[in-house]
This record gives structure tokens, sequence and C-alpha cells, in this order.
């Protein structure tokens, strides 16, 4: 599995192929992504790089199989599954459609891809035989594409060229903190510590140790959690933690919060890492941090002797939710 991590920058490039095929002609109140697990990862990032552009529409995230009430013919929803057959998406994409909604459908393949093309709705077709959350650079490129050719833009064309060129030339820094970070968290249970500005990463690298390698996570974002989180160590419990602190050494005022953090957990006795984001301007940094974590999260797999692309009890709750499939076809 880490040759697909490896293949990021490639995966980037090979998607600005699609770049400007969906063209939409509409000033959205609103702009939702729906998606599950490695596909709801999309929605979380336009929604964090839509929270630093001014004037662009609000960005809500759904991962579930219902839609907001509000949501009308004004608004525009991103339907992404990876698969095209996640059974909540497909109930928010026919919730979307029966509402008369404006749609747009990233898929590999599947009933989603099946159903724009009978019902006449712009989609944009990403690479099979990928594990979703492998596919990021793909699903994300899609959407960031979509957007900047319907003038909406969040990333440029020419930002993911230079994104794509800025991984080439750090791969061999990002795997060596990927092995560091790896090693710090073996036989831990990792608690990822991230700055507001970063909700969406904090999540993505909680997802990526969760299921590539077999670990529960706790995630904690700052400045929330000097309101609540940083109480719940005061009664000295003993568990095996393992610190990993995201900072953005650029801003200074997160700086401040994110030493703090760091200095608190060593004062616990935790053993604490730091992941610096490296990067020209957030979109790179965003990146950087996610394909350090994704990496990481197979290294810490290959030292547990685990395999990081099964995911058997995601399995079990698919076959669960099957149970359910008629009953939200229905609805």
């Amino acid at each position: 599995m880490e040759d697909l991590y490896l293949r990021w920058p490639d995966m980037f490039r090979n998607m600005l192929e699609s770049w400007g095929k969906v063209s939409l002609h509409l000033k959205p109140r609103t702009i939702v992504f729906c998606g599950m697990g490695g596909s709801g990862v999309v929605g979380d990032y336009v929604s964090m790089l839509a929270f630093h552009k001014p004037g662009f529409p609000p960005v809500l995230v759904v991962k579930d199989y219902e839609l907001p009430l509000f949501l009308d013919e004004r608004d525009l929803v991103f339907i992404v599954s990876y698969s095209g057959n996640t059974i909540e998406t497909i109930s928010c994409f026919n919730k979307a459609l029966k509402r008369g909604l404006n749609i747009v459908v990233i898929a590999s393949n599947g009933i989603l891809l099946e159903k724009a093309e009978e019902e006449n709705i712009p989609y944009v077709k990403v690479s099979e035989n990928l594990l979703p959350r492998a596919a990021l650079p793909e699903m994300l490129t899609a959407a960031l594409g979509v957007l900047d050719s319907s003038n909406l833009t969040l990333v440029s064309r020419k930002e993911v060229e230079d994104l794509v060129l800025f991984l080439r030339q750090n791969m061999n820094n990002i795997v060596e903190d990927a092995k560091i970070i790896a090693e710090d968290l073996y036989d831990r249970i990792p608690i990822i510590v991230v700055p507001n500005k970063y909700w969406g990463l904090g999540w993505r690298l909680k997802n990526e140790f969760n299921e590539n390698s077999k670990v529960p996570v706790k995630v904690e974002i700052i400045p929330e959690w000097g309101h609540n989180d940083i109480v719940g160590w005061e009664r000295n419990g003993r568990y095996p933690w393992g610190a990993l602190i995201v900072h953005d050494m650029d801003d200074e005022a997160l700086e401040v919060l994110m030493n703090f953090a760091e200095n608190y957990y060593k004062q616990l006795g935790l053993p604490t890492k730091i992941l610096r984001l490296n990067g020209n301007g957030y979109f790179q940094k965003l990146i950087y941090g996610t394909i350090v974590g994704g990496l990481a999260s197979v290294y810490l797999a290959r030292m547990y002797k685990v395999d990081p692309s099964t995911t058997k009890s995601i399995s079990l709750y698919k076959n669960a939710v099957r149970k359910l499939s008629d009953l939200l076809m229905k609805s």
C-alpha cells in the first residue's frame, strides 16, 4: 500500500486532464458535500479551504443518509463516493434528485455513475481499483476542478501543478517524517492534536491510523481543547498514549497555543512528536500533512504486522447497512 501514497504526485497530475470537463453556470447559495469514509474527506478539505476564501459560499459536509431540509434549487450538492455504491451517499443522491437540487457526482464506477448518466447529471470519473482513502488526490482534484471551472475557485490548476512539483521535490523528507512518526507512535494510542485551522486534517489522520494501522485514535482540536479535554488529564490516569502535535510554523498565534499543548503533554510524561507542515501556502501544507500521516499509518501497520489494505470491521458494518438499503431507497 505504500506505493499508492508514493504515487500521489502522479495522481494529482493525471486528474488535471479532467479539469474543466464539468462547468456549472450558477452561483450557489450553499455548497454541500455528501460522502462517507475516505470519500467524505473531500468535503472536509473543501470546507477548510472555503473557510479561508473571502466571499465563498458556505460549505456543509454531510456524512449521513439525510440532507439538510433547507436545501433547494439555489444550492449545489456534490455526491462523492469512490465506489459509487455507498448506501448512505446514494440515499443523499436520491433525495437531492427528488428535490430538484443541482448535483455533481464524483465516483469511479457503480450505481451513482449509472444514475448520473441516466438522469443527465454532470459527473467526474476517477480511476478504478484504488482504495478510497488512497484515492483522495483524484477525488479532491475532481471537486476543485469543477469549482474552478464554475467560477468558484478555491484552488487553481496552477496551484495543483505547483503542488505536484512540491511533492516530487520533497518526497524523501515526507517518507522520513512518516517513518519517524510511526516509530514514535508504536505501541501507543495516538492523540492527534491540531489547530482548528486544520480540523479536517486531524480527522483524516485519525481515519488513516484507524483503517491502516488498526488502532483507536483520539483527536483534539485547539483552541477548543483548552476548554474541556485538558481537564480530563487531571486525574493522572495512566494510559499508553502518544501525542502527535501538528504545527503550522508560519502562524505565530497558533504556535503559542500549539507550543502550550506540546509542553502540557510532555509534563504529563507522554511521548510527544511534532509534525511540522511544510509547503508554500495552506493547500500545500494541508496535503503535506495528509501524505505524511498516510504513510506513517502504513509504516505503523508494517510494524504491527497487519495488512493496511483490509478493513474487516467496515465490511461487517456495510453488510448491516445493506439491510437498511430498501428502506433508505424509499425515503
